[in-house]
């Protein structure tokens, strides 16, 4: 008797609190909206997981669970099978429960006039599982170089002049370093890690010195405006560590300009150089660059490079003028020598010359190398589509 007893007793509060237990443990159904451009399905709960999936604004998703700042929810693939991926919160905004396929059933069967519920959109896995996309790189910036010969010959010329002329050392003309830049680039990628790219940069630059001298009742003023331009050609490859920070190498193919003049005016007397050269050349290039996303299709971008390129072999024309009338032109090829005063001390002088100097006051005299090696610091945006 008491054994039966207990044997009612179990089976009496196991029926009862069987249906609450399994209520209990049902996962809660609901639906999320898309609310950004676009979403990314990704494997685990984390920025970094691998994206499965991509789904448009608008899109209705359903969600059976949330961990952390993340949601989980199944998508179906084309073989109709169900996958589960997490979305992040930030992309979506919860929307009314999902009734459960059995509840509406039960409804349609008593009310046949209700219209069927329309299955959530199917969405293909695509076959990559990792976010790539193309992009256009603008940028501007700073750049420093070093200038090379260009520069030893604006020096040079105000060093031999003065001294022939008979003036004491006092000033000397300022170098040309500093220089404009801008670029653009397209970036094709390799890899969820590498991109390539491919791209041009242009930089200006231009420094004007004015040195002035009185002795007695004469008065001599030296002028130099070394000039630079060039357009790099690119192909770099870019190498993300990390989400935000890549790494940058590549070859520069240069197309490159250069400009000297010079001018000496004493009272009312003034004789004047003007030349101007182009060359193309080789040149590599390496740097860094940190990243933030302003949205899903817009990114600003710090970048530091630093480059090595001298440039030979310029060719060009020297024009020479003065104030009694001389007219004179010549073409040749831009030559660095170091030219002898009448007190036998030697002075770089830079000119486009038809042929290699060799006149006896000349020494040394070599092809000019124009030094655009330095480094630049350019801020600008990335583009994706």
């Amino acid at each position: 008797m008491k054994k039966t007893i207990i044997t009612t007793l179990a089976l009496f509060f196991g029926f009862y609190f069987l249906p609450l237990s399994a209520a209990n443990n049902q996962e809660t159904c609901f639906n999320l909206k898309v609310v950004a451009d676009q979403a990314n399905i990704r494997l685990k709960p984390d920025i970094g997981s691998t994206i499965i999936s991509q789904v448009p604004q608008g899109t209705i998703l359903e969600s059976t669970g949330k961990e952390g700042e993340w949601y989980l929810i199944q998508i179906k693939t084309t073989e109709d099978q169900f996958l589960s991926g997490y979305v992040h919160e930030s992309l979506v905004l919860r929307v009314e429960p999902v009734e459960k396929q059995q509840e509406v059933e039960e409804k349609i069967e008593k009310a046949e006039k209700i219209p069927p519920i329309q299955p959530p959109p199917v969405y293909s896995i695509p076959k990559k599982t990792t976010e790539t996309y193309f992009a256009l790189n603008i940028s501007g910036g700073g750049n420093y170089v070093i200038g090379g010969d260009l520069n030893k010959g604006a020096k040079g010329f105000i060093q031999f002049y003065r001294e022939e002329l008979g003036f004491e050392e006092k000033g000397e003309p300022d170098p040309l370093h500093l220089s404009y830049i801008f670029g653009g680039e397209l970036n094709i990628p390799l890899s969820p890690k590498l991109l390539l790219g491919i791209g041009v940069d242009y930089f200006f630059g231009k420094k004007e010195s004015l040195v002035e001298y009185q002795k007695s009742s004469s008065a001599v003023t030296f002028t130099t405006q070394p000039k630079i331009q060039a357009f790099p050609l690119r192909v770099a490859l870019s190498y993300y560590p990390l989400p935000f920070l890549f790494f940058k190498g590549g070859i520069d193919y240069y197309f490159a300009k250069c400009s000297y003049f010079y001018r000496i005016q004493e009272d009312d007397y003034w004789k004047e150089w003007q030349g101007k050269a182009s060359a193309q050349g080789l040149g590599i290039q390496g740097g860094l660059g940190i990243e933030w996303n302003l949205s899903s299709s817009l990114v600003f971008i710090i970048e530091a490079n630093g480059r090595y390129a001298r440039i030979q072999g310029f060719k060009g024309k020297d024009h020479s003028r003065d104030s009694e009338g001389l007219d004179y032109t010549e073409e040749g090829t831009l030559y660095l020598y170091q030219a002898t005063s009448s007190n036998e001390n030697s002075y770089y002088q830079l000119f486009i010359r038809e042929k290699i100097p060799a006149e006896a006051w000349v020494a040394n005299a070599r092809e000019a190398s124009i030094d655009f090696t330095g480094l630049s610091l350019k801020l600008g945006f990335r583009i994706k589509f």
